[in-house]
């Protein structure tokens, strides 16, 4: 009946409303259908091998085969249903390090947890990094964020993040927001980043390095760069520095504070100009640096004086524009693998 109505709208606007109308307990019960528990089910994209052995499945069970052939056929969907991507060893730890333009976004994985480190920047009333990589990212390997850590309020590292907590709703919320800022009414758990929170994963170990508790916050006389949430992940013989928008004054007093060496940096502030102090890089002295920047982007970073700096520094620097998301291992600390290498395509453009 509604399918009538609709077809007779064509010429009669009354109808068309009469359609509409015919359609809403349909509307709501798909509605309610939706809200149940199960409703979605997002799987782990599979390798080919068994993506084609389910499509084989598939064809089976819709052809005019025997019942018993299409009852067999099912166990060929087993490898798709159940295939989990690969976590890192026990005592390792991950980074995957995504291409989001100009903005940060890094999900870091252990053997059994996993934490994103910003959520990229909105790039548009209707589109953010949340919905356009990192919700895609995390369905396609099933993953379950324990730990959402924003640096800071800026839009370019806050941007996906309502679309992440709405398909993570059971990640616990770490940020340096201020206390009327929206997003902290998306979560249960909100919690302060405060300098000296340490936590244990898979014999890994996580220490937020900044902001001091004075000023975590609450510190409105500052800039949002100031209150950066700074993290060091460490195995024990390799580490990793993420760094948020921090500029050179936060760096010194990392400096002033105490500053281990690490394997890679996450580079503070995109590159700007304002940070990358040289004390800060020589108490570091990492031996990879990744910049995360749009392309052509108008601040200009990385800051050419930032980017002869590193390399005077012997520090290889990369960044997001010729690499495009990267994947880095603590177990392989020397190696960064670019997936605009990995996977390059004739029809991409490189560059200069």
């Amino acid at each position: 009946m509604p399918r009538r109505l609709v077809l007779a709208g064509g010429g009669h606007a009354h109808l068309a409303v009469l359609a509409a109308w015919a359609l809403q307990p349909l509307t709501a019960l798909l509605v309610w259908m939706a809200s149940w528990p199960g409703a979605s089910v997002s799987l782990a994209w599979p390798p080919w091998g068994f993506a084609v052995l389910a499509l084989l499945a598939a064809l089976l069970w819709v052809s005019r085969w025997p019942w018993s052939w299409k009852l067999a056929s099912l166990s060929l969907l087993w490898p798709a249903l159940f295939w989990t991507a690969m976590r890192p060893p026990l005592g390792t730890f991950e980074l995957i390090i995504t291409d989001v333009g100009q903005g940060n976004a890094v999900l870091v994985r252990t053997a059994r947890h996993s934490l994103l480190y910003d959520a990229g920047p909105r790039y548009s009333a209707e589109s953010d990094a949340g919905h356009r990589v990192l919700v895609p990212l995390l369905a396609q390997t099933a993953e379950q964020l324990d730990v959402l850590m924003l640096s800071h309020r800026d839009s370019d590292h806050t941007g996906g993040a309502a679309a992440v907590m709405a398909m993570q709703p059971q990640a616990r919320l770490l940020s340096s927001l201020e206390g009327t800022h929206p997003l902290l009414t998306m979560t249960t758990e909100p919690t302060p980043c405060v300098q000296g929170q340490t936590w244990d994963w898979d014999g890994v170990h996580f220490e937020v390095l900044h902001p001091p508790a004075e000023r975590a916050g609450r510190d409105a006389a500052l800039k949002p760069n100031a209150l950066s949430c700074v993290l060091r992940i460490s195995t024990g013989q390799q580490a990793a520095l993420l760094a948020g928008d921090i500029e050179a004054p936060q760096e010194l007093a990392l400096v002033a504070h105490g500053l281990a060496p690490v394997d890679l940096l996450l580079v503070p502030h995109h590159g700007s100009k304002t940070s990358s102090a040289p004390e800060f890089l020589q108490a570091l002295n990492p031996k990879l640096a990744l910049v995360q920047a749009g392309y052509r982007n108008r601040f200009g970073h990385p800051a050419p004086a930032v980017v002869a700096r590193y390399e005077g520094m012997q520090i290889r620097l990369i960044d997001s524009v010729h690499c495009g998301a990267a994947t880095w291992r603590s177990d392989a600390a020397e190696l960064l693998v670019c997936e605009r290498e990995r996977s390059r395509r004739y029809w991409h453009h490189a560059a200069p």
